[in-house]
């Protein structure tokens, strides 16, 4: 949803428009009872008032039908000029179906299992949304999906309309930035108990919060919301008030072009129009900062990816084998049918993954998802972590000892560390019934940045 400038020459440019569409429905009356929705409503307009404040017209619209969707759509596509920046917010009951998501109005029938065709003729498909965007040549799009709650739909005998969890791996769209609020096969929560009186759902109540940060490019944006929303759905409860974990990574896609694209039209004092290409400039601390940064640990044969303001290196990794992959941008992807598998002989006590920071960083919780969590008789036959060592840039040093469990577990630091980088090291496994390699699904930072 929020697109903003894009970083590139400090030239002068034409003033272009800023629109956004925001939509949510929390309201579907022929639908059941448990699948009513409690905050779209809520996030729509909550994040109406965010890009309002950064400069957007809105075209807003909350409980719609198809037709109003339809007709907010085309006002919206109706403001758009070659060069404009556009943002699509959605949020409500969304549906994959054939491999295509499906944002589903309120006004949406009641069907029958199966029927995945009177559904598609009832909802909009997400493509021909992307596709509006694309036709009007805007600078930027930025599109955010928060609709990957349960299927709202029939279910029995083993069969539903469509996935029975989540949206589906979407294309990426050129010249589109997506953000969904969770990753392929997961449900975003509405809320984290029945006692959650927060005013928005657990995604948009931390997207709203970080779109106020005028530092971050929208990759930026994407990574502290997904870190920080996969923190917080790990503190859900029942109504009990007892523990129920829930795994919820939000997915982003940059297919854009043209440099990093701010929010806010600049990091400088002085503002230039909406959309002018600009140059951030370094700050001075942090480049002080920088020329004493502790070395990072590393070897011979290590691999490396970039995750938005992060790098993930591993120690070995197995060779891809059986049609998969066991790399270290496993650690960090959208998919929880992939993880990183250690290469070295033995159990793997002694590999390790490092994460370096471009700037120092206040660390505060890990994210783990343990083991290789495609499927249970998968995660049973590899070894999944016991003992893990934390040694961090400055010298702090923590163990934690992990759950043999199959889902997500948070480890939460005694006090924030602040670190330029970080290394996870495997003193102890659990162990596998038929392979002696050690997985990790998912390994995501809870930090901030250091002003």
């Amino acid at each position: 949803m929020a697109a903003a400038c894009v970083v590139g020459l400090a030239a002068p440019a034409l003033a272009e428009k800023r629109v956004a569409l925001v939509i949510g429905n929390d309201l579907y009356p022929n639908l059941p009872a448990d699948r009513q929705l409690k905050k779209a409503a809520n996030d729509a307009t909550s994040v109406a008032d965010a890009l309002r404040s950064l400069g957007f017209e809105i075209v807003l619209g909350t409980n719609l039908g198809r037709q109003a969707m339809i007709d907010r759509l085309a006002d919206f596509t109706a403001r758009l000029e070659p060069g404009d920046t556009a943002a699509v917010f959605y949020a409500g009951h969304g549906v994959a179906i054939a491999g295509v998501n499906y944002l589903v109005p309120s006004d949406v029938p009641t069907v029958n299992e199966g029927a995945e065709a009177r559904v598609r003729g009832a909802s909009i498909a997400e493509p021909d949304v992307i596709a509006e965007l694309q036709a009007k040549s805007v600078r930027v799009a930025f599109v955010v999906i928060d609709a990957c709650r349960d299927n709202p739909f029939p279910r029995a005998a083993g069969r539903s309309i469509g996935n029975t969890r989540g949206l589906a791996d979407s294309k990426p769209a050129r010249g589109i930035f997506t953000l969904y609020s969770a990753g392929i096969g997961q449900t975003a929560l509405d809320q984290l108990s029945s006692n959650d009186t927060a005013h928005n759902s657990v995604f948009t109540r931390v997207f709203v919060e970080q779109l106020k940060r005028p530092e971050l490019h929208l990759g930026d944006l994407a990574v502290e919301v997904r870190e920080r929303v996969a923190a917080l759905a790990l503190t859900a409860s029942d109504g009990a008030g007892e523990p129920v974990p829930h795994d919820q990574t939000p997915a982003y896609y940059d297919q854009t072009l043209g440099g990093r694209i701010y929010l806010w039209a600049s990091l400088s004092s002085e503002r230039p129009v909406a959309g002018m290409l600009v140059k951030p400039q370094a700050r001075p601390a942090v480049a002080e900062r920088a020329a004493m940064r502790p070395p990072r640990p590393s070897a011979a044969g290590e691999s490396c990816a970039r995750s938005g303001f992060a790098t993930y290196c591993v120690s070995s990794m197995l060779k891809p084998q059986f049609g998969n992959s066991y790399g270290v941008a496993n650690l960090f992807d959208a998919s929880t049918g992939t993880a990183w598998v250690e290469g070295a002989s033995g159990s793997g006590i002694g590999e390790w993954i490092t994460i370096e920071f471009e700037a120092p960083r206040r660390v505060k919780s890990i994210h783990v998802q343990n083991g290789y969590q495609k499927t249970p008789d998968i995660f049973a036959k590899n070894n999944r972590v016991r003992q893990i060592r934390l040694q961090f840039s400055g010298g702090e040093s923590q163990t934690f000892t992990l759950d043999d469990k199959f889902s997500a577990q948070l480890l939460t630091l005694r006090s924030p560390v602040t670190a330029y980088w970080l290394q996870f090291v495997i003193d102890d496994v659990w162990a596998g019934n038929k392979y002696t390699d050690t997985a990790i699904t998912k390994l995501l930072v809870n930090s901030d940045p250091v002003q």
